[in-house]
């Protein structure tokens, strides 16, 4: 066998990739959001899908799906957020006028 049939063996190979689906305390599947608020931006994590939609019993399933972020990440998106609010601000001023 030469080098290049050996190397085409080892790319057939592929990992298993371990699949986990998040169910709320509702039993329902959890949904992948983001959060803006200040002290994580653009984190995401799974939440109930019912959260915040009035539903009348309360599902406080929770999870982060994301590692956090460093603080000079945390820094650099919250300025960017806010030069994009900046921006979407301006263009909405303009549109009335």
């Amino acid at each position: 066998m030469n080098t290049k049939q050996k190397k085409k063996k080892k790319k057939k190979k592929k990992k298993k990739k371990l699949e986990v689906i998040l169910v709320c305390y509702h039993g329902n599947l959890a949904k992948l959001n983001t959060s803006w608020f200040n002290d994580n931006p653009g984190r995401r994590f799974f939440g109930c899908k019912k959260f915040g939609s009035g539903f009348q019993k309360l599902c406080r399933f929770f999870s982060w799906f994301d590692t956090p972020l460093t603080s000079r990440s945390q820094i650099v998106l919250l300025g960017l957020l806010k030069k994009v609010r900046t921006f979407e601000n301006a263009r909405r001023r303009e549109r009335k006028t």
